[in-house]
């Protein structure tokens, strides 16, 4: 046993270690507004035609999504083979609709947390191209949702080029489907690649790309009524520019909206919800251009997202290392366990 003291003693001071690294100037995790601009003006434009479910621009989004992943040295899953995973649901209509989400992953490198992971989602769907009144008929879909899908890609991009490896594997999640039912993200959960109850939060973006409904720096997240994620990034977000606002009215609604939900809402037993803490992260509400064509990447304030996706690259790394549990607070709610 005494030939072992010495090992005993050091794994622990290299996980408090671990749990202390941050960016730095030495370590830089920036992504700059020009390079978002092109990314959203890209998924976002007429070109990709509103991105609708089961259509060839959604199956063209999901080829660039994965050649983004390849650019940020992202992998796929380990067990799996490749970034795309194919699934297929029924409209009202009973017409099939053959969809894809993208996944990738970064191996987390601490020996007792690696086993962990933190999943990043967005959705990369929209609703096509509608008939009105308007003489502009395609439903860009640019901050619902390509700004989020962007947020995703820049956070991956920004982990891998600090030269950090996170505490918790990361799981990067790009989900079709949302506008017909969050049916990617459902999909992914049931057909998880890792288990359920080895995922220790999700972090979902949507309506990344506007600042004048908060102010700038600003963002607010949903479900803070539900668990206590909400507490543990204010903890991180003390003394820095970027602050989590919780007094949106809608947040509690929206929570229940997005794909986020897909992991709280695993399934029911004895009159609990049982799933994974999770939140969607937006700097916008429902705004009147949301599902209309004015959701343009042109009204943008690329300064602002790039800020947002710069703060959440660092957050995201200070999650993957904290030793802190994330709780359920709602009594309705239970974290699923097997």
């Amino acid at each position: 046993m005494n030939n072992f003291l010495p090992l005993l003693l050091i794994v622990p001071l290299l996980a408090l270690k671990t749990a202390f690294i941050t960016p730095s100037e030495d370590n830089p995790v920036k992504i700059g507004p020009e390079e978002l601009k092109s990314w959203v003006s890209h998924l976002a434009s007429d070109e990709m035609r509103g991105r609708a479910n089961g259509s060839p621009e959604m199956k063209k989004a999901a080829e660039w999504i994965s050649e983004m992943y390849i650019s940020c040295g992202l992998k796929p899953v380990p067990g799996t083979a490749s970034y795309i995973q194919d699934y297929s649901f029924a409209t009202r209509q009973q017409k099939t609709v053959s969809e894809r989400n993208v996944i990738g992953y970064i191996e987390g490198a601490d020996p007792v947390l690696r086993g962990q992971y933190i999943v990043i989602t967005a959705h990369f769907d929209h609703v096509g191209v509608r008939k009105g009144n308007d003489a502009d008929s395609i439903y860009n879909g640019a901050d619902d949702n390509a700004a989020g899908t962007c947020s995703l890609i820049g956070v991956a991009r920004n982990i891998k080029n600090s030269g950090i490896r996170p505490g918790r594997s990361i799981i990067f999640a790009a989900f079709s489907g949302e506008e017909s039912g969050m049916r990617g993200s459902r999909h992914f959960v049931s057909n998880c690649p890792v288990p359920l109850k080895n995922i220790y939060a999700n972090i979902n973006f949507e309506m990344t790309g506007h600042s004048e409904f908060l102010g700038k720096n600003r963002y607010y997240m949903t479900g803070c009524k539900v668990s206590d994620l909400d507490d543990l990034i204010g903890r991180f977000n003390s003394g820095k520019d970027w602050k989590l606002v919780d007094t949106i009215k809608l947040a509690d609604q929206l929570f229940f909206s997005s794909d986020n939900i897909s992991f709280s809402r695993v399934t029911s037993a004895g009159g609990k919800t049982i799933g994974i803490p999770s939140g969607t992260f937006a700097t916008t509400a429902l705004a009147d251009y949301i599902h209309s064509p004015r959701d343009e990447a042109a009204y943008f304030d690329f300064e602002n997202m790039a800020g947002f996706v710069n703060h959440f690259s660092e957050l995201i790394l200070w999650l993957s290392q904290s030793r802190d549990e994330i709780k359920f607070t709602s009594s309705s709610f239970e974290k699923i366990t097997q």
